[in-house]
Order: C-alpha cells, then sequence, then structure tokens
C-alpha cells in the first residue's frame, strides 16, 4: 500500500472506532427527529453497533425488544449491514422481526433485506386498509423474504405470505378460515401480493401497494358451502357475482 492509502485506511478506521461507541441514545434521537415523530425508538441502551430498544413504534405498529447490531467493516463499502431482531415469535398478538438489512450510507432510501421472517397480528395489519366490510379479525399474517431490494422503489422481491389461522368474528359467532397463501414480488416498481387459491373461500387474486402506502385490490372469492350463513349474507351484502357465482373484489 503506498502511503496516502496507508493515512486513507487509518482515518477511517479511526472514524469508526470511535462511531462505534457512540450511545444508541442519539441514534433514537435522530430517528425521532427526521421521521417527525412518526417513528419512536423507546427505553434504548447501548451503542450504535450494538444495541437494544424496549420499545419501537411506528405508524400505529408497536414491536417490543428490539436488538440491532451492525458490522463495523460494511462502513468502509459505504454501506450499513445490520442484524435486527426483536418482538415475541410465539406470541400471538405481538410482532415479530428477524431479518438482514443493509441501507447505503450515500442513498439512505435504498434498502435491500435478505433471509427475513415477519409476523404481524392480523387485527393490526387488517386495521391499516380501509375495507368495505368492518373485519374484526385473528391470526396473523407471517412474511418470508428470500430477498428485497427496495431503490427506492420496488426493484427485487422474492418471498412468501400467509394468513396463519385466520378468523373473522361476524355478529352470530366467530369463524375459522383456515390458512391464506401467497407469493410476494415486484410489479413496475410497486408491491405485489398474489394469494393463491385453494382456501375455504376460494379467494384469489393480487393486492398492489405502491412506495406511498396505496393499494388496490382486484380478486375474487366463493365461500366453501360448510361455511356459516353469515358469511356469505355479508358477501351478498357488499359484492357482485358473476356468472360464475363468484363475488367480485374491486378496491
Amino acid at each position: 500500500m503506498k502511503t496516502w492509502q496507508w493515512i486513507v485506511f487509518s482515518l477511517l478506521s479511526y472514524i469508526i472506532f470511535l462511531v462505534m461507541y457512540i450511545p444508541a441514545s442519539y441514534l433514537a434521537q435522530l430517528v425521532n427527529q427526521q421521521s417527525n415523530q412518526q417513528v419512536k425508538m423507546m427505553q434504548v441502551s447501548g451503542t450504535l453497533f450494538d444495541g437494544k430498544a424496549g420499545v419501537v413504534e411506528a405508524k400505529g405498529f408497536r414491536v417490543n425488544n428490539i436488538e440491532w447490531s451492525l458490522k463495523p467493516l460494511s462502513l468502509l463499502l459505504l454501506k450499513a449491514n445490520l442484524q435486527v431482531k426483536g418482538g415475541a415469535i410465539r406470541d400471538s398478538e405481538q410482532i415479530y422481526i428477524d431479518t438482514t438489512a443493509s441501507v447505503k450510507l450515500l442513498s439512505a432510501n435504498q434498502l435491500f433485506l435478505q433471509d427475513s421472517q415477519i409476523f404481524v397480528p392480523a387485527k393490526a395489519a387488517l386495521s391499516q386498509f380501509r375495507l368495505p366490510v368492518a373485519v374484526t379479525a385473528s391470526g396473523r399474517f407471517r412474511v418470508d423474504i428470500e430477498k428485497l431490494e427496495m431503490t427506492p422503489t420496488c426493484t427485487l422481491l422474492s418471498g412468501k405470505g400467509a394468513w396463519i389461522n385466520a378468523e373473522v368474528d361476524t355478529p352470530q359467532q366467530a369463524v375459522k378460515l383456515g390458512n391464506f397463501d401467497a407469493d410476494l414480488s415486484c410489479s413496475e416498481g410497486d408491491l405485489s401480493v398474489d394469494i393463491k387459491p385453494g382456501n375455504n373461500l376460494q379467494l384469489s387474486g393480487r393486492i398492489i401497494v405502491d412506495q406511498a402506502g396505496n393499494y388496490s385490490i382486484n380478486g375474487q372469492f366463493m365461500p366453501n358451502e360448510d361455511l356459516p350463513n353469515a358469511i356469505k349474507q355479508a358477501a351478498d351484502s357488499f359484492f357482485q357475482r358473476d356468472s360464475q357465482g363468484f363475488y367480485q373484489i374491486r378496491l
């Protein structure tokens, strides 16, 4: 190595050494301020490179006991490679997340995820959507992401989604719907969720979500005969049938 290269390397190493010991509380303050209080990190401890947050809240979602670690050498490549884990995997009322993330330091709106697993209570997730029918649901949404690239639109996504132990409340009773499965991908820069048929509602269709959180739903369903009449009555009230008897969803 030439002399100037050694100097640059030494300076970068020294800066990384200093950054490693920045308290995580400074990160929490920065996140709170930059997000205009839309994201809140509370009960923070540790350092920027190895820290914990007792609670992280964002847009109505709450994750408890978040832990993260940042690989120092990734900064030499002008990236921040993070391992993030938190929540409770066995508690259906809590969010759980385990992911490997990467953010480019010179372009913070570019996000990369891989080998990620996320669980979200169905009630909390559905509250983010304006549905034509008021739904009180239980169960959990599971997302398994093999690879995701946001640059900042959805460039590449390979993953699976599922609604596990789906259940909805009707005025008469709670109705168990079983499980729903979906494929996750990118579609012209937007997130695409393709719901697979083969469930108790014979539900299939596509959900598209853009970068701003706007969404559209295009699908169809026809409840199985063994489901309670309350499901069919609600479907008759809010959806139109086609010639084959399927209710059409256009939102």
